[in-house]
């Protein structure tokens, strides 16, 4: 049996189900022997793949009386891990048997990240509660005896009386006399014995407002009805007492009794027409009122009062699945959890995106992520909202293209939550990498400081060579340099304020400003981007990672190496580091969990650091691998071109190097890791075959990457500047529909490409400004020293790197040390891609958690369950060594090069 077959995992996408095919233990029993005994503690529950099992009661003497026989499919033991109580009966394999185990931390892990099999499993425990309490009543029947004779002994009238309370339990005394005839004050006065089996709340507005049955007596009483064949009338009485509610305008009394006897049906439609009516005078008051009308159920319920609250009160109780069936009644109720519960409303939003998401509309797809997004602020969840919002305007540019097949929508759902889940896991990594953390005084002393640089310009006297201009422009940057180190405004907002700068103050013109814009490096980071985005949509990332896996032994050494393989080919495909670990350190943790290493271990922080280094720090050793790397070289004069093989063969030896040591650290440093099992290759083999055969979108989306570097690595025989190649890859994705315009609009990261145009018209303004120059000349008088040998000046750049690092991280340290060093390297003597190179390596560091993006990123991708920052660190110190033994052992290969 296939796991699309089993109850427990029905409702998961192909691509969830084989990765959680990657968690499960696979066990054989053959025939006759014994799965657990009753009175064993529960550690793990089984799910029958094939055969039979048999369970059994022990009596105290031994003898066994058979309770089932299980199936394939059928789940057993799951008691023990929802009850932390020990087994209540004996499994016995009938026949050979194959089971899926799932231990008590899977489960619990199951538990937590699947909504669907939690309800499961409370379903599950419902139908044994229904089977609990058949058991119960049978012991009851003595009681019911004594009712009967109760009620026998009553005039006809009280009995009926009573059987009716018993279903109308909202019932007040106009209500008793407009069915009876007779007015209950009276009556229970005249007949006390009455008063016996019911309960009559206090007086309200002179009105005995509640009148029920007594529980115990209504538990008795339901069971003769039943026995008695009156429970066709059931029915008629509560639709009789909630047709007088709905005539006497009472809405909320009617309301009440159907979610009383769960008759959602009846409630919905009440409901629908009471709030709809409700909206039409409320809308006509809104008309009188300000002279135009209103629309939404926020204004309709400022003129609706108490009645519309209380049923959606009642709403409140309704199944899930029953009230999303009424899309037009969820915005009532939406407004209402906005008011009164918005944790609720949030869970029903939920349950929309998890389970019912592929049957709604595009419109309503596009309402129910605006309404997350409002019941996260309510919640004070700011980055909930924020991804609500993101979504929101992805349905929005949705609304305009055509519309594709269900499994289209659903495989598009999916990639969508992942994509949510990998905005979380960023939004965590910025957030720990915060050097200063935002407070209103460090925020004000920072803005304070700013001013101060952009302000002193104009009153010192100009210095050093340099023009009033460009000491304008060096207080711009220098308050710049503050606002990315406090983080308080996004580095693309500080990155245009300098350009507005720039140009307000004549320091340079528009023109110049601009200039980086209008770089072809500007237009390849675009298209490298989109395509970039096509890979991570289509999904095709984790079929690679599971082919790479399967080709290596199933020992813990083996998948070591198909991990480190796997981020190896990975690498120049996407231009990504953080999008490359939050992919390759989850499939490594997933398979520390089917080796059974538990979180942290040795074992699985092996695969987990592994995975972090040759799937994010590889990044610098292919032009592709990062688009900081574009980013970086696009500062350098056009007069020092590079293409793709250029960069790949000018820093293979330091890759090998590289590559060497870090497996050597890695196999060293996790040695002992003892897994309590290896890896199926079975389960890799299925985890394949549920993904299916390559989609089209995943072929095309192939075709254009190995095409596009396939090209660039044959640059010197045809000529072609690697932009135009990239737009060929582009204009082939567009063409094919696979990049279609929501990829592009919320697939690309625009706010980094505004920052990167501004990086660009940096180095130019500084070239035209003479900054480089004077720079060059005032770090020459400390460098000199350095300059002299190339071994010593890329030392004192790694040093400063990493000094640099500790207060600036990511791109701008990158822009700052790229724009400072690069004159005074040319004058040494060295290529800049020597210096580009070494500074991309050196400003990745991560001897503390925050100095580094990948570092963090590929931590908060698993929570951090692969490793801890212990062991990172010393990874880290490591990786540190690398870079300067890299450096240090590529000079002889460079200088045969004549790159020194």
């Amino acid at each position: 049996m296939t796991l699309q077959r089993i109850e427990m995992f029905q409702g998961l996408s192909n691509m969830e189900l084989a990765k959680l095919l990657g968690q499960l233990d696979k066990r054989s029993l053959p025939a006759g022997s014994t799965l657990f005994e009753q009175g064993d503690s529960g550690q793990s529950m089984y799910i029958i793949e094939q055969g039979e099992v048999a369970l059994y009661a022990v009596a105290e003497s031994g003898s066994r009386q058979l309770l089932a026989v299980l199936y394939a499919g059928d789940a057993l033991g799951e008691m023990a891990l929802l009850t932390d109580e020990r087994r209540s009966a004996s499994a016995v394999a009938q026949s050979d048997t194959m089971l899926f185990e799932i231990n008590r931390k899977t489960f619990d892990r199951l538990i937590a990240e699947h909504p669907l099999i939690s309800a499961y499993f409370i379903r599950l425990l419902s139908r044994r509660l229904v089977n609990t309490n058949q058991r119960l009543q049978a012991s009851k029947e003595t009681e019911t005896q004594w009712v009967r004779q109760e009620l026998e002994q009553m005039e006809d009238k009280h009995r009926e009386f009573l059987l009716w309370c018993m279903h109308v339990q909202a019932a007040d005394d106009k209500l008793v006399a407009h069915t009876f005839g007779f007015g209950l004050e009276a009556e229970l006065a005249s007949f006390p014995k009455l008063a016996q089996w019911l309960s009559v709340s206090a007086a309200v507005d002179g009105r005995l407002r509640r009148v029920t049955v007594l529980p115990a007596m209504a538990e008795q009483l339901r069971k003769l009805e039943l026995s008695g064949a009156g429970a066709e009338h059931a029915a008629q009485r509560v639709a009789d007492a909630a047709g007088y509610y709905e005539s006497s305008g009472d809405y909320a009394a009617a309301a009440e009794l159907y979610a009383d006897h769960k008759n959602w049906e009846a409630l919905l439609n009440m409901a629908g027409a009471a709030l709809q009516g409700g909206a039409e005078a409320g809308a006509d008051a809104i008309v009188r009122t300000n002279g135009k009308a209103g629309s939404t159920a926020s204004a309709l319920a400022t003129q609706a009062g108490p009645q519309q609250a209380a049923i959606c009160q009642q709403l409140h109780r309704c199944p899930q699945h029953h009230l999303t069936a009424r899309f037009d009644l969820v915005e009532y109720y939406i407004d209402y959890c906005r008011k009164h519960d918005p944790a609720s409303g949030l869970t029903l939003i939920e349950f929309v995106l998890n389970e019912q998401a592929a049957a709604c509309s595009r419109q309503q797809l596009l309402a129910v992520y605006e309404w997350g997004a409002e019941l996260s602020r309510c919640l004070n969840r700011r980055q909930q909202a924020y991804e609500y919002m993101q979504l929101a305007e992805a349905a929005a540019l949705s609304l305009s293209e055509p519309v594709g097949g269900k499994a289209d929508e659903e495989r598009a759902f999916q990639l969508a939550k992942q994509k949510v889940a990998g905005r979380r896991h960023q939004y965590l990594a910025e957030n720990a990498g915060r050097l200063v953390k935002r407070r209103s005084l460090t925020a004000i002393c920072a803005i304070m400081l700013a001013l101060l640089c952009l302000v002193l310009p104009y009153v010192l006297e100009p210095t050093a060579g340099l023009s009033r201009e460009a000491m304008i422009f060096i207080g711009i940057a220098l308050a710049a340099v503050i606002m990315w180190i406090i983080n308080i405004v996004p580095d693309y907002i500080v990155a245009l304020g300098m350009v507005m700068l720039w140009v307000l103050s004549g320091t340079v013109d528009a023109q110049t400003a601009l200039s980086g814009f209008a770089s072809t490096t500007w237009l390849f980071m675009i298209f490298i981007m989109a395509i970039s985005a096509v890979i991570m949509k289509s999904g095709i990332l984790y079929r690679f990672s599971l082919n790479a896996l399967k080709r290596f032994p199933p020992t813990y050494r083996g998948q070591l190496w198909g991990v480190v393989v796997g981020g190896i080919v990975m690498n120049p495909l996407i231009p990504s580091s953080s999008a490359k670990v939050s992919l390759g350190v989850p499939v490594a943790q997933t398979l520390s969990e089917s080796m059974g290493l538990a979180e942290k271990s040795r074992g699985a922080a092996g695969l987990g650091l592994a995975a972090m280094i040759f799937y994010g720090f590889t990044a610098p050793f292919v032009l592709t691998g990062s688009y900081t790397n574009v980013m970086a070289y696009g500062l350098v004069s056009q007069h020092s071109p590079i293409t793709w093989l250029q960069w790949f063969f000018y820093a293979l030896p330091a890759f090998a190097i590289f590559c060497t040591m870090l497996l050597l650290v890695l196999t060293r440093m996790f040695r002992n890791a003892a897994p309590a099992k290896t890896v199926s290759p079975e389960v890799l083999h299925e985890q394949l075959r549920l993904l299916g055969p390559l989609t089209r979108e995943e072929r095309l989306s192939l075709f254009a990457v190995v095409g596009s570097i396939g090209l660039m690595m044959l640059q010197p025989l045809h000529g072609i500047d690697s932009t135009w190649i990239m737009l060929l890859g582009f204009s082939v994705l567009v063409v094919s529909g696979v990049l279609d315009r929501k990829t592009i609009a919320s697939g690309i990261d625009w706010t980094f490409l505004l920052f990167l145009g501004v990086a660009f018209s940096f180095a130019g303004a500084v070239r035209e400004l003479g900054i480089a120059e004077v720079l060059s000349t005032f770090l020459n008088e400390y460098m000199a020293p350095f300059a002299s040998s190339p071994a010593l000046f890329l030392l004192a750049v790694i040093v400063l790197s990493f000094v640099v690092t500790l207060v600036i991280r990511d791109d701008p340290a990158v822009i700052l040390l790229v724009t400072a060093l690069l004159p005074l390297a040319e004058g040494a003597g060295i290529h800049p891609w020597i210096v580009v190179f070494v500074i991309l390596l050196a400003t990745d560091p991560f001897f503390f958690a925050y100095q580094s993006p990948t570092y963090l990123t590929a931590y908060y991708s698993t929570e951090g369950k692969a490793f801890n920052h212990r062991q990172g660190q010393r990874i880290g110190l490591w990786y540190a060594f690398a870079v300067l033994l890299l450096t240090m052992l590529c000079i002889p290969y460079w200088q045969w090069l004549d790159l020194l």
